[in-house]
């Protein structure tokens, strides 16, 4: 643990010094609609909470923890989504921990019976913490017995947390069974760096999804017996760091099964991404591996990532109109 703690710490040290902050990456994209995008608030015709849960590298003493929770709905008299959302990213055994909480509000715009447009903008406040406590550094740590000096604090940045708001916009089009997407988070830059002389400017990213869903035999959702896949692509970038990821989700019944590959250009680090998915009128759950198949696999034992979500509502009827909902993977 305490090497775990030395090596965590001079992570923390190179981070506010050398590179510049990046977003977490989730797997199950759309089983966490609002991260991905902010005009998918109120994309369907009920309001519903998910639910999310990431473990990067669980192998390591201290791996990578992410939560998020959100809430959308769709709301007649603004004609439009309004969601919420909040997420946690845990790093060091929670030493470093970035918090987000975020509001959004998208349009709907009805071109015609098949074409619906809705344009989307976002507010984000973020708050980055460091317990300097629970680090260990190098001038406390003897050869011979260990962690037994006292930290020297002269040069430590005074900073121990630091807030910043943030603005995003996005934008998605679904024409029949067809959806594309693109977004921009981090338009503000926030600088979350601890040291007040040195920058970590959160670089702008960019993302753009597409998708299609096709039934097997051309017969109705409506029949459970048909097989319904959804091929799907997404490109993220933000700074130096760009990716790309393409698969397929195939669902029949209640059971969705999903098969991504995600390919980092700047890392070369690829990985497939297998996920299962159980769905049912009140409640959609699922589960999804990203496993490693490049050097980086000897050092990690890949990604586990649970979603959970259900409606607040089961009776639609009481609209006075239902919107046509976004044509996405659930997950």
């Amino acid at each position: 643990m305490k090497k775990a703690l030395f090596a965590f710490c001079m992570l923390v040290l190179g981070i506010v010094t050398v590179s510049k902050a990046q977003d977490i990456r989730f797997s199950q994209f759309y089983a966490n609609k609002l991260y991905l995008n902010p005009a998918l608030a109120g994309s369907t015709n009920f309001p519903s909470v998910s639910l999310n849960y990431r473990n990067q590298w669980p192998n390591l003493d201290m791996p990578f923890v992410t939560y998020s929770v959100s809430f959308d709905n769709f709301y007649e008299t603004l004609n439009g989504g309004i969601g919420i959302s909040v997420i946690q990213d845990d790093q060091g055994d929670g030493a470093l921990k970035t918090t987000s909480f975020a509001g959004m509000y998208s349009f709907y715009l009805r071109i015609n019976d098949d074409l619906i447009v809705r344009p989307a903008l976002q507010a984000t406040f973020m708050q980055k913490k460091v317990d300097w406590e629970s680090l260990v550094f190098p001038d406390q740590v003897s050869p011979i017995y260990g962690n037994i000096f006292p930290h020297n604090t002269n040069g430590d940045p005074l900073a121990r947390r630091k807030d910043g708001w943030d603005f995003s916009l996005g934008a998605i089009a679904y024409y029949k069974d067809f959806y594309f997407g693109m977004a921009a988070h981090h338009l503000a830059k926030p600088d979350l760096s601890f040291d007040d002389e040195q920058e970590d400017k959160l670089e702008t990213k960019y993302t753009f999804h597409a998708g299609a869903e096709f039934v097997l035999g051309g017969r109705s959702r409506k029949y459970a017996d048909n097989w319904i896949l959804a091929p799907a692509l997404l490109f993220q970038q933000q700074g130096d760091f760009s990716q790309m990821n393409y698969g397929l989700y195939a669902s029949k019944s209640s059971m969705v099964f999903g098969l991504w590959f995600n390919q980092n250009f700047e890392l070369n680090y690829d990985s497939f991404i297998a996920m299962v998915g159980f769905v049912t009128e009140r409640f959609k759950v699922a589960y999804s591996y990203d496993y490693a198949i490049t050097k980086l696999m000897h050092a990690n034992s890949g990604a586990h990532e649970i979603s959970f979500s259900f409606p607040l509502a089961f009776d639609m009827s009481k609209r006075k109109r239902k919107i046509k909902a976004v044509r996405s993977p659930v997950f």
